[in-house]
């Protein structure tokens, strides 16, 4: 019986081994005919599965992570103004940004009034901030900052020096850098100003009439020394007005509304003798 077994097998391999030949069998081929003919469907082998479920945690990550970032980049609108223009520019909150020749402001839209209100300028603006306790206001240069909650206020940035007047309401103006950062609280009426040189802040004792008048167009002079006449010209008209003959004490009293420089400065010079000019 075993010996008759052992034939049959023997038959078996001399069958194949006369009819192989190498490279006809095509499994792959066979299989997929075989699954059709069955209605099998041919299973992903476990590691491209899992190569497959890995790229694409991967590309939702990357999406993800692209998403958070362009949503977290600033979206700054900001306003400038052109030497001789003046314009006003509301924010979001109602806030009224009266902007004065060669200045700009701007703010992040995306965050702006979400918990704080934040602006950031150069130049001269006057600000009429719309009170919100919750959310405070502040407004910042290179080296200041000036954080209220509701009031009217205006701020002068120089090369060399940022003012602050305080037309109604309190600010808190700070000044400096790093550890050597100062404050001080101004209310209606006051006005400081930080020099970069000094690094300090000073607080201004005399008043300044016309610290507006180039929001309002009129400069008012009350027996007011010749030197500071200059300055309030330089300041209004962005231009540097300058004495050619010595100035001797001269004191002036006018009134000048929406007039070019210079005829203000031949009636100057008519009324008190002196030879004021604009330095080109």
């Amino acid at each position: 019986m075993h010996n008759e077994q052992e034939h049959k097998w023997e038959e078996r391999i001399r069958f194949v081994a006369k009819h192989y030949e190498e490279g006809r069998l095509d499994t792959d081929k066979a299989w997929k005919q075989f699954a059709s003919e069955k209605g099998i469907r041919r299973t992903i082998p476990l590691r491209r599965y899992l190569l497959a479920i890995a790229s694409v945690a991967l590309l939702l990550v990357g999406i993800t992570s692209l998403y958070l970032w362009e949503r977290s980049k600033p979206e700054w609108v900001m306003v400038s103004t052109l030497p001789d223009q003046l314009k006003d520019v509301y924010l979001p909150d109602s806030t009224l940004i009266s902007m004065s020749g060669n200045s700009w402001i701007r703010y992040n839209v995306k965050e702006y009034g979400k918990t704080r209100r934040e602006v950031e300028m150069k130049g001269k603006a006057f600000y009429e901030v719309t009170h919100d306790e919750s959310r405070p206001f502040s407004v910042q240069t290179n080296y200041t900052e000036v954080e209220v909650l509701g009031t009217a206020f205006q701020v002068h940035e120089r090369s060399a020096s940022v003012e602050v007047h305080v037309a109604t309401g309190k600010v808190k103006f700070t000044a400096g850098q790093d550890q050597e950062k100062k404050s001080i609280i101004l209310t209606k009426g006051m006005s400081a100003n930080y020099s970069m040189e000094t690094q300090d802040i000073e607080l201004q004792t005399k008043e300044k009439p016309n610290y507006l008048s180039w929001k309002t167009g009129i400069i008012h002079f009350h027996g007011t020394p010749l030197e500071e006449v200059i300055d309030d010209l330089t300041d209004h008209y962005n231009q540097p007005v300058r004495s050619r003959t010595s100035i001797r004490g001269e004191r002036l009293t006018a009134t000048f509304e929406s007039l070019p420089l210079d005829q203000i400065l031949m009636i100057i010079n008519q009324t008190l003798d002196v030879r004021l000019y604009v330095e080109k």
